[in-house]
């Protein structure tokens, strides 16, 4: 009967063990600046849409029934949410006569959008802000009256 002895085996077992924690100290944060940056991302995205969606429908309002620039305003601060209309900055440029575009723009911090995480790695949103426009042609405006109101002759 033979007997091996598995004295290279009990010797190499802790050094496995320090490697797998070299290689996790060395990976970890790579992998964390990736998932972050990367929900950060997706955040942003979401708001950036949320956005888009919000300055079109407030001058298409404006556009289609001739609301005012406050009841447009009002409608974009309801389509952002409490979150993303913090500090938002918004111009609404309307057209003078029906048939002119009408443009509106719209600001708002990146901060209001997704919680600072990658400001550790140096990629900081502090400072920076979103952007989102609008043009339409203007159907109706609010400073002319309606033509339903004008008796045809």
């Amino acid at each position: 009967m033979i007997v091996r002895q598995n004295s290279r085996n009990h010797e190499q077992q802790p050094r496995l063990g320090a490697i797998l924690t070299m290689e996790l100290v060395l990976v970890l944060p790579i992998f964390l600046i990736i998932i972050c940056g990367l929900i950060e991302f997706i955040m942003i995205s979401a708001a950036q849409s949320r956005m888009d969606q919000a300055a079109h429908a407030g001058l298409r309002m404006m556009s289609v029934s001739g609301a005012d620039q406050k009841t447009c305003r009002q409608q974009i601060e309801n389509l952002l949410g409490p979150r993303l209309a913090l500090n938002y900055q918004l111009d609404i440029n309307p057209a003078e006569y029906p048939g002119e575009i009408g443009e509106l723009a719209l600001r708002i911090p990146m901060q209001n959008a997704c919680p600072d995480m990658l400001w550790m790695f140096g990629f900081g949103l502090q400072g920076r802000q979103m952007q989102s426009s609008a043009a339409m042609v203007m159907e109706r405006v609010s400073s002319r009256t309606d033509d339903a109101d004008v008796p045809w002759n």
